[in-house]
């Protein structure tokens, strides 16, 4: 997918944003076009993403928007209808098909929550003036004013900057905070998360004091699969001057995890496997010995007495008793949230040029103890700087390194 540019996305904002106060001006009173998904008593939203990874997203966001029009919480006494989780079979092409239905069959205001790294469809929201807000973990967030991630815009496609996180955390959970003459390896997919994630990582990496050795995105992604993991294992295993690196960073979709972290142990590497996928309890049995970064705090926190996120749990639960706590459970949770919080500082009056102003002009996100601020506009170029690594112990997690919030650096 081409990346959204920025000049003509925030062209089109601020065309909308000209025409809009032009009718203002007139002496005349024209009719007010109704604005799509809006009526005085309901807001329609829909959600869109790979269903086989992020359908948790769904259950979370309903959680949150149950919360929401018990509690009337949304101005103007509205209830959001929300349509559910569009998947887009983890095809570029097919979410974009899936993105036109949201808008031209559903008719939504906004398409809420957003989880897929194949993002076909941002720059037709753009053009259609829809906000759309989820995990931003799909370039088509980043540099569009029409897009917003909860945590930033995680993999633009040329970043300038990005966080230190990941690397300070294994600094700090796997190497007790020196990592004075450490190696690293960085590997991703090949697509366009992959180039941009190769190159986060690789500055994250640095800035946890390690020297990268290996940092490629060379691995074919969903939905190819791949029957050998050999030649990218071997690579790794003698890319630090013929010996393997320290530790190795998987930026990769879990399928590609799984297997290419089971022929580096079966090569017999004895380093440091870190992921950013493997928190889920049904697959926790595959992560025993790897550390796990993910980019807010751990379900496991409540048990240590972090009051917001049982309450959250306690939500999730409402909704569907037997829900897994997962990764895109709280995506979509936070997602809905971030939404609600723009819904209130628009207003009653709500349009898309009025919703559109209010995020884009000085708008901060944060749930405390859950997930660190990103304000807007510049969350359209960064991405947030906070997360937790924890570890698998075959059937439970437990926090490595608790939740925490580090610094920009650049990259390159």
């Amino acid at each position: 997918m081409k990346r959204h540019k920025l000049v003509g996305a925030f062209a089109v904002l601020a065309l909308v944003s000209a025409m809009s106060s032009v009718a203002v001006a007139r002496t005349s009173t024209p009719s007010v076009a109704p604005t799509r998904g809006v009526t005085n008593d309901t807001i329609t939203v829909g959600g869109l993403g790979y269903a086989a990874f992020y359908q948790d997203s769904a259950v979370g966001a309903q959680a949150r928007f149950d919360k929401a029009n018990n509690n009337n919480e949304i101005p103007g006494g509205r209830k959001i209808n929300f349509l559910g989780f569009r998947d887009d079979g983890s095809d570029q092409n097919k979410n974009l098909d899936e993105g036109r239905k949201l808008v031209q069959d559903d008719g939504v205001f906004a398409v809420v929550p957003v989880s897929t790294p194949f993002l076909g469809a941002a720059d037709f929201f753009a053009q259609n003036k829809v906000p759309f807000i989820g995990w931003g973990i799909s370039s088509g967030f980043c540099e569009n004013p029409f897009g917003f991630g909860f945590s930033g815009c995680l993999v633009p496609e040329n970043p300038k900057t990005a966080s230190s996180t990941w690397g300070d955390l294994i600094k700090k959970g796997n190497f007790n905070g020196d990592t004075k003459g450490k190696t690293a390896a960085v590997i991703a997919e090949d697509n366009d998360s992959g180039k941009a994630g190769v190159k986060v990582i690789t500055a994250s990496a640095k800035a946890g004091g390690f020297k990268v050795v290996y940092n490629k995105n060379p691995i074919p992604p969903l939905p190819a699969t791949v029957s050998d993991y050999t030649p990218f294992a071997n690579d790794i295993m003698s890319s630090n001057n013929g010996k393997p690196p320290d530790v190795v960073f998987l930026t990769l979709a879990v399928n590609n995890v799984n297997g290419l972290q089971n022929k580096l142990l079966e090569l017999g590497y004895q380093g440091v496997l870190t992921n950013a996928v493997g928190y889920d309890p049904r697959i926790a049995a595959q992560y025993v010995g790897s550390s796990v970064f993910i980019q807010f705090n751990a379900f496991e926190s409540a048990q240590q007495g972090n009051t917001a996120m049982q309450q959250i749990i306690d939500e999730i639960k409402a909704v569907k008793p037997d829900q897994i706590l997962t990764q895109p459970v709280l995506a979509g949770y936070l997602s809905a949230d971030m939404f609600i919080q723009m819904l209130k500082k628009t207003g009653k009056n709500l349009t898309e040029t009025r919703f559109l102003r209010a995020a884009n002009r000085n708008f901060k996100y944060e749930l405390k103890d859950v997930v660190g601020s990103i304000s807007f506009p510049a969350g359209h170029t960064n991405g947030g700087t906070c997360g937790t690594l924890v570890e698998s112990d075959g059937t439970n997690y437990s926090i490595r390194v608790p939740f925490s919030c580090y610094k920009h650096v650049k990259v390159g």
